[in-house]
């Protein structure tokens, strides 16, 4: 296959779906990991660059689908936006631990059964044990990344365009919780969760801002394509 021919079977492939999902990544494992002064680990790890990014795609997208519940003249499309807002409201709460960072205050009951020691549920020691975390996450990833394929696009179901925001994560997280399970793996899998987290969140917030555009709602980062 000559470089033109795979020039244009990749802008074929680009015109329908989005690729900045396999470039982040490429970038993330080919050349950041490979940086000094553990540069990797502070844009990955807890409470590094990517999980704040992850809240503020998250305030957002929340925004987002309140203006676009707003507009919507049909019950069920309303519905399923207040839905998604308050998917995103819940989701910044449990990163942000309920402002207990901010603020201090918690609930020690959930505090002693939390692998942080902080006032959230994903953390709860029972869910991350049994995999459920984990196992939502590749559960959401793969609906919401699949479910345009059948459904086409809805509040609550993202364009097939944005398949790879979802699926790669859903992928990730199956193959993450089964080594962890195994304890052993043919490909070692790290503990990378806030890189496929903030591609999940990304796709979400790309979602909602499509279906503003058409809507001819002004979004925060309009000019970003």
């Amino acid at each position: 296959m000559s470089v033109r021919t795979l020039r244009d079977c990749l802008n074929t492939v680009q015109a329908h779906l989005d690729l900045r999902p396999v470039l982040l990544l490429a970038v993330m494992y080919g050349v950041i990991a490979f940086l000094p002064f553990g540069i990797f680990g502070w844009l990955q790890n807890e409470d590094g660059l990517m999980e704040w990014g992850s809240v503020a795609l998250l305030i957002l997208s929340a925004i987002n689908a309140f203006r676009l519940q707003k507009q919507s003249q049909q019950g069920w499309e309303r519905l399923g936006w207040l839905m998604l807002f308050t998917l995103c409201c819940l989701f910044i709460g449990e990163e942000i631990s309920w402002g207990e960072r901010l603020h201090g205050a918690g609930i020690d009951a959930i505090r002693s059964i939390n692998t942080q020691g902080e006032t959230n549920l994903h953390n709860i020691a029972a869910f991350q044990g049994k995999g459920l975390l984990h196992l939502g996450w590749a559960g959401m990833g793969l609906v919401l990344g699949l479910g345009g394929f059948v459904l086409g696009p809805k509040p609550l179901i993202p364009a097939r365009r944005y398949t790879l925001y979802f699926t790669l994560p859903g992928i990730w997280y199956l193959g993450f919780e089964f080594c962890r399970k195994a304890g052993e793996c043919l490909i070692t899998v790290a503990n990378h969760q806030e890189i496929y987290e903030l591609l999940i969140i990304a796709g979400l917030y790309l979602h909602t801002r499509w279906w503003c555009r058409r809507r001819g709602i002004k979004t925060c980062l309009s000019r970003v394509s």
